[in-house]
């Protein structure tokens, strides 16, 4: 039979109601410090000359919140947000309460292989900027614990580009601590201009 009774800490809590009050003013913040990311990230594509096929900017940038990613609150921006039963042309910027911000640059299907041989030929700059990649096969998971990502400067050209290689999407991502809370915006930006110039650069 299952415990109903509540330990000193959890009623400590529910005995607060202003716990909840300033939990919920947090997230409101947090979903309009994402709202503000989502414009600084699409000035930078105004400005940066980024091939984007059409199709990539019609869905729409997507702010989502939940109350249980692994038990605790999350904030989503997908933008650009282009997902078709193959192709995924993505940047995810999330919110994770308690642990940290994560920025994830998703690619699939045709989309994946029309970068390949540069996201191949961008192994140093990338582990130099301090990305991860994403190992499991299932693409849904978000957090950096449990294995899911590996830092590229953690391993050698031979295994990223057997990574690279190996599956139809590619995640990669970067975390950047609570704690960057009024930087998070530049951060992010930075992050995102690194990962689309990379894609892009010319390499003799």
């Amino acid at each position: 039979m299952e415990n109903f009774y509540l330990t000193a800490e959890e009623a400590a809590i529910v005995f607060t109601p202003r716990v909840m009050e300033l939990k919920n003013k947090a997230i409101e913040k947090v979903m309009l410090l994402m709202g503000k990311l989502q414009e600084a990230l699409a000035a930078w594509d105004a400005a940066s000359g980024f091939p984007f096929e059409q199709e990539w900017l019609q869905q729409g940038p997507k702010i989502s919140k939940g109350e249980q990613y692994k038990s605790l609150p999350w904030v989503i921006l997908d933008y650009p947000r282009y997902f078709s039963k193959t192709d995924v042309f993505a940047f995810r910027s999330m919110f994770w309460w308690g642990h940290y911000f994560s920025c994830t640059l998703h690619l699939a299907g045709a989309v994946k292989k029309r970068f390949e041989a540069s996201l191949l030929a961008a192994y140093e700059p990338l582990a130099v900027a301090g990305f991860q990649v994403y190992l499991p096969e299932d693409p849904w998971e978000h957090d950096f614990e449990n294995g899911n990502y590996r830092s590229i400067g953690d391993m050698g050209l031979e295994d990223w580009k057997r990574l690279v290689g190996r599956k139809n999407f590619i995640k990669l991502a970067k975390p950047f601590a609570l704690e960057r809370w009024g930087e998070i915006i530049t951060d992010i930006v930075e992050a995102y201009a690194t990962l689309l110039n990379e894609l892009t650069v010319k390499r003799p």
